[in-house]
């Protein structure tokens, strides 16, 4: 009996402690904003992926956060989830401010976030970052990912 308590608990471990990779986190960050549920699988993911303690698993659990404030009904809620989630990418990217993954999070998040909450005021230099730096991208998943939000992004097509 006392065999079978630990293999049970080694089991348990094992599949509680899956570490998440970036990979699957960008997969799920392209349908996040699609649905209520969405967004709380992302939450649930990029979690699990704060295992990994890198700034880009920050930045997204930052961007899950501010999501997570968009599908809240509770006002203080709205804004204690917002203001988490806008602090940890803005932590993400003073760690690594040369990562266009993060400076892509944060514009996405910033060009979605309406103007009156006040989190839009490096729109024009992410955008100008990513256009500038796009070109360096060694991995070329990560290269098409980037690439696929800019060209769909209303920032990258305004003049």
């Amino acid at each position: 009996m006392k065999i079978l308590s630990i293999v049970f608990t080694i089991l348990c471990i094992n599949t509680s402690s899956k570490v998440i990779g970036v990979d699957e986190i960008r997969k799920s960050y392209q349908h996040c904003n699609e649905s209520k549920e969405n967004a709380e699988q992302f939450f649930e993911l990029t979690k699990k992926g704060l295992q990994n303690n890198e700034a880009i698993y920050k930045g997204y659990h930052g961007a899950a956060l501010a999501l997570k404030a968009a599908h809240s009904w509770n006002p203080f809620n709205k804004m204690s989830y917002f203001n988490k989630g806008k602090k940890m990418i803005d932590n993400a990217i003073v760690s690594e401010p040369d990562n266009i993954e993060l400076r892509m999070i944060r514009l996405s998040i910033q060009s979605n976030t309406p103007k009156i909450v006040g989190y839009y005021k490096n729109i024009e230099e992410d955008r100008d970052f990513m256009l500038k730096n796009i070109k360096g991208v060694s991995s070329k998943g990560l290269k098409q990912y980037i690439e696929g939000y800019m060209s769909y992004s209303e920032v990258f097509s305004k003049p």
